[in-house]
């Protein structure tokens, strides 16, 4: 109960972001986001390291507002953006994938009416959680492999690139569903 807790928590704090009035409100979350992060003993300099690299997304969000809108509102956008990238940071470093899958999990509950098996809900979202990381590693592995022999990493060389990508995390899948099946479960 807590994991559900904390997750619609967190949803509806990171939406209530973007409907807060441009004005003292958004300082006060940030000083409410600073009080989170201290009491989830969240490290600061890895957070604004995070944030560092959302801050293209962030300038390019802004001056797309700039151009089309209000100049405040852009600054204000980009702040609240930048209080969203904030609070998600905290909340993936504060909770477990097996707790994230648990969340969602027990809001599918009411799918069991339908006949919608919410463990494999559970479990899906666990694995497609985990194999971001894989995915990442793969990616940088075949940018290095493509590098050592010589293949230039951009859109003319995309076939060879995504073939291998592709070729390594279905292996990568492969091993999962093996080890699945296994333990008992049948996908």
């Amino acid at each position: 109960m807590k994991s559900i807790t904390k997750f619609l928590a967190f949803i509806l704090y990171a939406t209530a972001i973007f409907f807060m009035p441009n004005n003292a409100v958004v300082f006060a979350v940030l000083i409410i986001n600073l009080i989170i992060m201290f009491w989830a003993k969240v490290n600061f300099i890895k957070t604004v390291k995070n944030l560092l690299k959302f801050v293209p997304f962030v300038l390019f969000t802004v001056i797309i507002n700039y151009l089309l809108g209000d100049k405040i509102e852009a600054l204000w956008v980009g702040a609240k953006l930048l209080l969203v990238c904030n609070i998600t940071y905290i909340y993936a470093k504060t909770t477990t994938v097996r707790d994230l899958a648990k969340a969602i999990a027990m809001l599918c509950t009411p799918l069991k009416y339908f006949k919608v098996n919410v463990q494999e809900i559970e479990i899906l979202v666990a694995i497609s959680i985990s194999m971001v990381p894989t995915l990442k590693k793969e990616y940088s592995e075949v940018k290095e492999a493509c590098k050592a022999k010589g293949i230039q990493f951009n859109v003319k060389n995309m076939k060879i690139i995504l073939q291998k990508l592709f070729l390594s995390t279905f292996k990568r899948v492969n091993e999962i569903d093996e080890a699945l099946l296994e333990k008992g479960y049948d996908l």
